[in-house]
């Protein structure tokens, strides 16, 4: 008899296709299952391993048993033993491979021993309104960790991209860089809570430390410290400053204004002009409720110190609200971060750049992973004429928090201002490549064929930062690039595009350029002296971006224009191009 058909009489086929079909369904429930009960990340790879060895196991039974009205015979003489015997060893070998290189293969062998991601804790209260509520937690813990100076935590956006996705511990340490992952639950009922932590070394796939709280929720601010000693104890790194005593520092008792701040900053940290303008409202409130509460007046800094980019009001009107705020904040308690980030954003976007400096650097000193200080600090060095400085200081939040577009668009924008626009144009490709909807880097790219003379990037740009704003939108867009390409007279769409506010701001305008990207267009079709009235316009309401204008290669073609060098003055800013490209005329 052939081995086909010596396997089909024992059902050899049949046994490896009904143990496919079973194996695969228990698969898929414990992956579905186990983490919501917080098994640790090398149960579940040895429960799948154990499943796969199964297979091979079932195949040489089946072979080597045989029911007959004696009883079950055992029988391996049989032509074809060996080489079932062979393909159940093949079959054993790449499961066990597989089980070895998830376990050593997927971890960045670089990774620093002192580097953690977070991971959104799990909400188990059955409500969705508490997701918010989880993720605050692991949060909190979050920049409570951030403020170790020996421990390199991933940023909230990054490790929460994660959310949602059925990825293992680690894979998402390669993906961050990091060497530990702690991950948790979060039950609320009533006033008690139940918090499961547990810290994972995510290249050994072992536990390193777990441990469950209930308590009131009163106490949620010293389960939130202890875990933070407790994971500080494990990695003997030195705990941070606002750490030092050993005691946890409630922001608030008032539990309704701590969700409430919870809230705001989930939004906060999603940007968008919707989600900001209901972050701020709800600090508001937040404080309303606990008027010491530190946290919530720093929540109203930092939604503050972001209106001028992101609204288009004038730094008059948001920056003294951002620095009162801020202040109040740190009178409550001189140790938050994000109260001095928001005053160096706020002091460099009103000139006062040593101020700037001092704010960043006593933000990056109290927490040395808080990624958005390091953000703003670079963007703004490569503002004020330092951009290979900025490049470097950038890089510092790019580790920090890999998968935040925001981080990476500031770099990039540094990358473009220290004379690297491939670079810059790389970091956006990527990014769209990931985010098609992140216009901020289709900007970007309208910008680069514009100046490059790349018109068909540059149309294809305009066109997908104006799907959104209807027919006549369109047709003007089409028209400006018509005339960038000698098709149509610039002078009337000049006219038309001058009087017409930041279109990043106006996101329903006419157009969706915003004041640097007009400037490009009005430079390629002959109309210097209208990019000069635009930046003078920008210089006189928000001075910060007319100073990333200045230092912007791209402009070296108007650079010694006796107009351009008055806007210059008018910001009172040393133009090192001016210097360099202008001569001994030029007034740097």
């Amino acid at each position: 008899m052939s081995l086909l058909a010596e396997l089909q009489r024992r059902k050899v086929f049949k046994v490896a296709a009904g143990y496919a079909v079973v194996g695969w369904i228990i698969v898929q429930v414990a992956t579905s299952l186990l983490p919501l009960y917080n098994t640790p990340a090398w149960f579940l790879r040895a429960f799948v391993l154990i499943v796969m060895l199964g297979f091979p196991v079932a195949l040489v039974l089946t072979w080597m048993l045989e029911v007959t009205p004696e009883g079950i015979q055992a029988d391996v003489s049989r032509t074809g033993s060996k080489r079932v015997l062979a393909v159940a060893l093949v079959l054993t070998a790449l499961a066990i491979g597989w089980y070895w290189q998830g376990q050593h293969g997927a971890v960045v062998e670089g990774a620093d021993a002192h580097s953690i991601a977070v991971l959104p804790f799990v909400n188990m209260s059955g409500d969705k309104e508490n997701e918010y509520f989880s993720d605050g937690i692991s949060e909190e813990i979050l920049n409570s960790l951030a403020q170790m100076p020996e421990l390199q935590v991933a940023a909230r956006t990054s490790s929460f991209s994660f959310k949602g996705h059925q990825k293992e511990v680690p894979d998402i340490a390669r993906e961050l860089d990091v060497r530990m992952v702690l991950e948790g639950s979060v039950r609320k009922q009533g006033d008690r809570v139940r918090i499961t932590a547990q810290l994972i070394d995510a290249r050994k796939g072992f536990h390193l430390w777990s441990h469950t709280y209930d308590r009131d929720l009163k106490d949620i601010f010293a389960i939130q410290d202890e875990i933070a000693h407790a994971i500080a104890d494990e990695l003997k790194v030195k705990l941070g400053a606002a750490h030092a005593d050993g005691a946890a520092r409630p922001d608030t008792t008032d539990l309704k204004a701590y969700e409430l701040y919870l809230k705001g900053m989930q939004l906060w940290q999603a940007r968008g002009q919707d989600n900001m303008t209901e972050a701020e409202r709800l600090f508001k409130q937040a404080v309303a409720r606990d008027p010491k509460f530190a946290k919530a007046w720093a929540g109203i800094a930092l939604s503050e110190t972001l209106r001028p980019d992101w609204f288009g009001v004038p730094n008059a009107e948001a920056l003294p609200l951002a620095q009162d705020a801020a202040e109040r904040a740190l009178a409550l308690d001189p140790l938050l971060p994000e109260a001095y980030a928001a005053l160096g954003n706020a002091a460099s976007d009103d000139g006062r750049l040593d101020s700037a400096w001092a704010h960043f650097d006593r933000a990056v000193a109290l927490a040395p992973s808080y990624a958005t200080a390091w953000q703003w600090y670079g963007f703004h060095l490569a503002a004020s004429g330092q951009p290979e400085r900025g490049v470097k200081v950038g890089q510092r939040a790019i580790a920090l928090d890999p998968k935040s577009p925001i981080v990476r668009q500031d770099h990039a924008g540094a990358l473009w201002n220290a004379g690297h626009p491939e670079e810059s144009m790389k970091i956006c490709d990527a990014l769209l490549a990931e985010r098609p909807d992140w216009l901020n880097c289709e900007a970007t790219r309208f910008d680069y064929g514009i100046w490059r003379k790349n018109y068909a990037m540059a149309r294809t740009a305009m066109r997908r930062l104006t799907a959104s704003r209807g027919a006549e939108a369109q047709r003007f867009a089409e028209q400006m690039m018509d005339a960038v390409e000698g098709k149509a007279d610039p002078g009337p769409l000049a006219d038309r595009l001058l009087p017409l506010p930041d279109g990043q701001a106006d996101l329903k305008g006419l157009s969706p350029l915003a004041d640097g990207d007009a400037m490009y267009w009005l430079v390629a079709v002959g109309r210097p002296a209208d990019a000069v009235s635009r930046m003078a316009r920008l210089a006189a309401i928000r001075p910060h971006i007319a100073r990333f204008l200045v230092v912007d290669p791209a402009f070296d073609s108007i650079r010694c224009r006796g107009d351009f060098q008055a806007v210059v003055r008018q910001i009172r800013y040393a133009d090192p191009r001016s210097a360099r490209l202008c001569g001994k005329g030029a007034k740097p």
